[in-house]
């Protein structure tokens, strides 16, 4: 009676059984693919004889509205079945009600879950080989760890432990190990016996393919545990794993299309190849223009996708074959400098190159694993890694051989190089390989494994490269260079002789085709020139620069050695002017290219400190010189004795006039260099020294051309002005009188005579002016300026190629004065130009602001 009641209860536990898979959850199966055969799993999942080779069956929780008195445990049939460590670890109750109960799913790290390579972008699998319970309930005492027997936890454990209470529990303990984990990686494991002859392999092989595919530690002990899937004999000295016949049937492709992603090329690799879980790539010596083509070329062929552990193979089969050089360039990183392709982890952790618009679904790489992180990615951290990316970027220029280092040793050459341990914490990681992963803008990992090399990415030594070639370019007169000369003068600019390779590239050429889109550089191919760029420069900026060369000898003459520090150069001229230095008004964007386009004025040295010094060419220190003793003469009324000289520049400027600097005997010598500005009196005594008057005759003719020049809208052909000027002057003029004399007031292009913008400035004053009486207060002016140029804004004196207002009168003095002062000035026109006693029609029009 009891054997049938026994069979009874076999019965109907396999047939709710049965009924447990129809009502299964299909997401454990999504990982199948969309043709999987479902009624070909549920089969195998449920098939009696599955049962019997160790596969288990799922319990429903309905099995829980069933009595415990109805549970015969003596006549249970126990299948001979090695229990998994993972089961055993479990604290719960292993009774046929609680196996029915789903266990909640334990925290899976984010490697586990990325770590999973399955084609057609499905989600990791969930198969669940549970396994048959081999003891009884009173078999449980003796799986409860010893640290809760021995704590006062455990009466209490045991006690709900071994209670037959019927309703299911409502809150578990946490697994130890996670049964969906198992499940995952005893699916991994089928799938890579799959792939080799017979379904066998050597299981040493089989640990290092499943690390090299998955990137996930495999010990011997875990295959050990499989015994319902694989079985391990040893064969002549080697233990080998072998798919059971059994799940080998059953997981047929004809039946369910479930392979993994490979990480070779199927078209150009044998099925047997196997993948160095390093990923050591040669190192190569190729011209970077060919090799891109190449690969785009091998890229078509396999569909815009490949993986770059085989890239090798494939290359040799479409071209030569990929030599590896001790001072070649990594593979993978001359892939990455291609622009239109790049290297992406698709699923799982396989590598593969395809092109950065790949049409479908595109795999990006995980910048790093956020799992280890400690504290959320805030401001602060972010400067720190911003702070440590610099600092990578440093030790890889100085200390990495061609700008490479091993991780492995990246730890203790930062510690030397920096005197400080690297300490991953205060980045908010647990680990080194993350923390370098969170900067992939600055740094790119090569390899994989235990070989893995860090290197500086393609943008940054493009960047690097292009700043070190400008520092030279700057120090050449011309501002260009040859690109042959490129080697020679980098060694003699930074010490150290020049290597392409340390900038990710084989030949020079090619490193220097990189950076020819750059916005500073101009490549000149034809004649073989790299050189600065340099924007145009308006005509207005550029008489603006001239301005601005006299402000920059009127202040450096009174300084002591006719220098300054570059540091105090903006302060100092906002000191003495009175007004801010604005660069941009002369067509530059830095004030050390602003002072390296006055080469003839001023020169940068360096002192032995290293700081910049700004100082006055020898020629313009005479100039300078000069106008120190003018000014000297004009506080001297008018003339000035030579023994006071001496005296008195010394008192005023606290710099010795030593005639002996210039290479002159005497200070008489000197003075007589300056015999076109000085006139000499001599007595008995002494010399006096006086300023010589402007010639009145020079004086009359500026008037008379600039006069000339607003009858003629400003411009006039130099032969039209001689005419004109002979005609109502009776004066005559040549070219190099306008270069000369006049070049404060005109300007020759070609055979072009045209006032500079100042004087067209006074010629706009002019036309207010004249209608006028020739005068009106200043306030009255700026608004009527406004008004009659429709301009939205004021009148701006860097229009006019000045700073401020004031200079700009300053300028024009010869045809429009200012008097008076604060809210009583008033703007004169000088009677010359006073165009109200011209009887016949003059239509007067500016070049720069029209009425």
């Amino acid at each position: 009676m009891s054997f049938i009641m026994s069979h009874d209860y076999q019965q109907q536990q396999q047939q709710q059984a049965k009924s447990a898979t129809a009502q299964m959850n299909l997401n454990v199966l999504s990982c199948l693919g969309p043709d999987f055969d479902k009624q070909t799993v549920f089969n195998l999942l449920s098939d009696s004889n599955y049962i019997e080779s160790s596969l288990a069956q799922s319990i429903t929780s309905n099995l829980w509205t069933s009595s415990p008195s109805q549970w015969n445990h003596t006549l249970i049939q126990e299948a001979p079945v090695y229990t998994p460590r993972s089961v055993m670890n479990e604290l719960e109750p292993q009774s046929p009600t609680s196996a029915a109960i789903k266990r909640p799913l334990s925290d899976v790290s984010n490697r586990t879950i990325v770590g999973r390579s399955l084609t057609n972008n499905q989600p990791p699998p969930k198969l669940e080989f549970s396994t048959p319970v081999r003891s009884s309930i009173s078999d449980l005492y003796n799986r409860v760890p010893s640290s809760i027997k021995r704590s006062r936890l455990a009466p209490t454990f045991l006690a709900s432990t071994l209670s037959h209470e019927t309703s299911p529990p409502t809150k578990q303990l946490p697994s130890v190990t996670s049964t969906i984990d198992t499940n995952e990686r005893t699916l991994e494991i089928a799938l890579l016996l799959k792939e080799h002859p017979d379904c066998s392999c050597v299981l040493v092989t089989l640990i290092q393919e499943y690390q090299s595919r998955f990137q996930k530690p495999l010990h011997v002990s875990e295959l050990y545990t499989m015994k319902h899937v694989i079985d391990i004999q040893d064969c002549g000295g080697n233990r080998i794993a072998r798919l059971l016949p059994a799940f080998r049937v059953r997981f047929d492709e004809n039946y369910i299309h479930t392979q993994l992603e490979q990480p070779y090329c199927i078209i150009h690799c044998l099925k047997n190849f196997i993948v160095n879980p390093d990923l050591d790539l040669p190192f190569i010596q190729i011209s970077f223009r060919t090799f891109a083509d190449n690969v785009r070329q091998l890229l078509i062929q396999h569909n815009g996708s490949m993986p770059l552990a085989s890239f090798p193979q494939c290359y040799s089969h479409n071209f030569e074959s990929l030599i590896d050089h001790d001072d070649g360039v990594p593979v993978e990183h001359y892939i990455s400098c291609i622009k239109d392709i790049q290297i992406v982890t698709g699923q799982g952790v396989i590598k593969k190159i395809q092109f950065s618009h790949t049409p479908g679904t595109s795999f990006m790489p995980t910048l790093f694993d956020t799992s280890n992180m400690h504290v959320d990615t805030c401001v602060e951290v972010q400067q720190r890694l911003q702070q440590f990316s610099r600092e990578v970027l440093d030790l890889l220029k100085n200390q990495g051989s061609h700008c490479r280092l091993p991780i492995s040793k990246f730890v203790s050459t930062y510690h030397q190089y920096f005197n400080r341990q690297c300490r991953v914490a205060d980045y908010g990681f647990s680990k080194i390989i993350d923390l370098l992963s969170a900067i992939p803008k600055s740094i790119q990992i090569l390899g994989d494994g235990n070989k893995r090399i860090i290197t500086i990415t393609h943008r940054c030594q493009m960047k690097r490269f292009t700043n070190d070639i400008i520092r030279i370019l700057k120090n050449k007169p011309q501002r260009s260079m040859s690109i042959s000369e490129i080697p020679i003068e980098y060694e003699i600019a930074y010490k150290k002789p020049f290597c392409v390779v340390d900038f990710g590239m084989c030949y020079l050429e090619d490193l220097v085709n990189e950076v020819k889109d750059n916005k500073e550089l101009v490549l000149d191919a034809d004649k073989g020139i790299i050189k600065l760029y340099r924007k145009e420069r308006t005509n207005l900026e550029i008489y603006a620069t001239g301005n601005f060369q006299q402000d920059v000898i009127d202040m450096l003459r009174i300084l002591p050695d006719f220098s300054i520090p570059f540091q105090k150069f903006i302060p100092s001229y906002h000191h003495h002017f009175g007004y801010q230095c604005k660069v941009q008004t002369y067509g530059f964007s830095r004030l050390i290219d602003l002072l390296e386009e006055l080469s003839d004025v001023v020169k940068i040295n360096e002192d032995k400190n290293g700081e910049k010094i700004v100082q006055l060419t020898s020629t313009m220190i005479g100039h300078a010189i000069l106008l120190n003793i003018e000014q000297l003469i004009q506080k001297s009324h008018g003339q000035l004795k030579l023994k006071d000289l001496r005296i008195q520049y010394l008192q005023v400027y606290r710099n010795e006039l030593n005639p002996e600097d210039y290479g002159l005997s005497n200070l008489e010598t000197l003075l007589l260099t300056m015999i076109d500005k000085f006139e000499f009196h001599y007595t008995e005594t002494d010399i006096s020294i006086s300023i010589k008057e402007s010639n009145p005759i020079i004086l009359q003719l500026t008037k008379n051309v600039i006069l000339t020049l607003m009858l003629s809208q400003c411009q006039l052909s130099f032969w039209q002005l001689k005419q004109d000027m002979l005609v109502h002057f009776k004066q005559d003029i040549t070219l190099n009188m306008c270069r000369n004399e006049l070049r404060n007031y005109v300007e020759v292009i070609d055979q072009t005579i045209r006032l500079t913008p100042p004087m067209i400035f006074a010629y706009n004053v002019v036309l207010l002016l004249s209608p006028c009486d020739g005068r009106m207060s200043y306030d009255d002016f700026i608004v009527e300026y406004q008004r009659q140029t429709g301009s939205s804004h004021l009148l701006y004196p860097t229009d006019y190629g000045f700073p401020t207002m004031l200079r700009l009168f300053d300028s024009i003095q010869l045809v429009a004065q200012v008097r008076g002062r604060r809210n009583f000035k008033i703007i004169i026109l000088n009677p010359e130009f006073r165009l109200g006693r011209y009887t016949h029609p003059i239509t007067f029009t500016t070049p720069i602001t029209s009425f």
